[in-house]
């Protein structure tokens, strides 16, 4: 047998490929880890993209355009337990700080940090809480309220609705402390006004507007009053008698003051319709009845979807979904009459197709009759008196505040947080979105098959598979 040796230069050979080789992978080594540090520097918004139905880790519009207009440095700080973390969270937070340069945030745990807390009166708060701090002031958002818990089918499903309300909370928290100072509002409450929902209230609250009750029978309407409410009253306002409400209701308007309005066509206001005469407006006769069957709740044309108008003079439609519906039911038009000093316009309006059914009560069909007035009409309007600077929304419908409606019509909640939010002057609105991630249900005996598919079949074939390999291979 004859013994090969290499020559220097087959050793020159091979080792100058090996030298080549060596290099080549250490310039991708380098290559790839500057490639990954480039991406880890680009805004995570350009990276990662929400594949989630609900859009659990994509902030809102209202929450990008806060960030954008943000001109005072804002920290938050993550209160978690190292390895705990809420990716939900994390990534919103990552997602805030892309849109400003002017908001950063930070892991603190606990366990390390024991006192740190405290130093904001949050020792009390719980893991996964956040802390939002701008110069010397700070708010609290405790793990609890940023996720909302809905046990209303608890008894028919066993399990609870959960949706996620931290983009509200923590875009809420920051305009309370950057943006707006607290704005006052008082809804009246002694001529038989239905309560304002709690979630219209924290809506309000969101748009940092204090909502408090009012009774103008014991009192007057306060100084700081910057919005007062009036929802759907069942009695008129006094005009005259021991206390003259109109007369308080009207010196409030002389001084530039701002008025919600919510009437049901079945309660008849004389006076406090005179006031709002006084800026060109009116009831239309009757209730509104749609006659284009996709304008209405299908088999109900007495509920509305009516049509956003295109505002030029007020901001109560900025920043809200237009997308969305509101829904009106048993509602009257409210009429525009040109009126000197007053500019006003509609918010929303009905289809050519819809009329005000005259004699609803005694009617038995929502048929058109005769004597029925013609549309379109308006169902919600604005109107400003150009000399006082008073301004008014009237909605001629009783129950657009009702939570039954929120649950399947979020339209009419932002509708009226956009109403309030505007007439105290503020320019943007802070969207109360709760997101809910959809539950993947799979079926027991999907389940079970998905159970023997990845423990049993699969391994086997890849057993099976490498087996084949290793007996083809000795063949050769």
């Amino acid at each position: 047998m004859k013994n090969f040796k290499f020559s220097s230069s087959a050793n020159g050979k091979v080792f100058r490929n090996g030298l080549y080789s060596t290099a080549i992978l250490a310039a991708a080594i380098v290559l790839a880890v500057l490639i990954n540090l480039l991406v880890g520097a680009i805004p995570k918004k350009y990276t990662e993209f929400d594949l989630s139905a609900a859009k659990m880790y994509t902030l809102g519009d209202s929450s990008r355009q806060l960030m954008q207009s943000l001109d005072q440095d804002v920290t938050v700080y993550y209160l978690c337990e190292t390895g705990s973390e809420d990716a939900i969270i994390t990534k919103l937070l990552d997602h805030y700080a892309d849109e400003s340069g002017h908001f950063h945030w930070e892991q603190k745990d606990p366990a390390l940090y024991p006192t740190f807390a405290a130093q904001y009166g949050a020792e009390n708060a719980s893991t996964g809480s956040l802390i939002v701090v701008s110069g010397e002031n700070s708010e609290v958002l405790n793990a609890a309220e940023l996720y909302e818990y809905d046990y209303s089918d608890y008894y028919t499903t066993g399990a609870a609705n959960v949706t996620f309300g931290g983009e509200k909370q923590i875009s809420s928290a920051i305009y309370k402390l950057t943006a707006a100072a607290e704005s006052h509002a008082y809804y009246t409450t002694n001529h038989g006004e239905q309560a304002l929902t709690s979630s219209l209230t924290e809506a309000l609250k969101a748009q940092n507007i204090d909502a408090q009750p009012l009774d103008l029978l014991t009192g007057t309407i306060p100084e700081d009053c910057d919005l007062l409410i009036i929802s759907d009253p069942a009695s008129d306002f006094t005009a005259d008698g021991l206390v003259d409400e109109i007369a308080q209701l009207q010196a409030y308007l002389e001084n530039g003051g701002k008025v919600l309005l919510t009437t049901s066509g079945y309660t008849e206001t004389p006076d406090l319709d005179a006031v709002m005469a006084q800026f060109g407006l009116a009831r239309e006769p009757g209730l509104v009845v749609e006659g284009d069957a996709g304008h209405a709740l299908y088999g109900y044309p007495y509920s509305l979807f009516p049509d956003y108008a295109a505002a030029d003079e007020s901001t109560a439609l900025d920043g809200v979904n237009q997308s969305t519906h509101v829904m009106l039911s048993v509602a009257q038009g409210i009429t525009i009459t040109e009126t000197d000093d007053v500019t006003a316009e509609p918010l929303l309006y009905t289809t050519e197709d819809a009329y005000s059914k005259q004699d609803f009560d005694a009617s038995s069909s929502s048929a058109k009759e005769a004597g029925d007035t013609d549309g379109p009409f308006s169902l919600a309007v604005w109107a400003r008196n150009d000399s006082t600077g008073a301004e008014v929304i009237w909605i001629g419908c009783p129950n657009m505040d009702n939570e039954q409606v929120y649950q399947s019509i979020p339209g009419n909640l932002t509708f009226l947080q956009g109403c309030a939010a505007s007439l105290v002057g503020q320019s943007l609105l802070i969207d109360t979105k709760a997101l809910e991630a959809a539950p993947i249900t799979v079926p027991a005996s999907a389940s079970m098959t998905l159970g023997m598919v990845f423990v049993f079949v699969l391994p086997a074939a890849v057993l099976i598979a490498g087996a084949v390999e290793v007996l083809l291979r000795r063949r050769r």
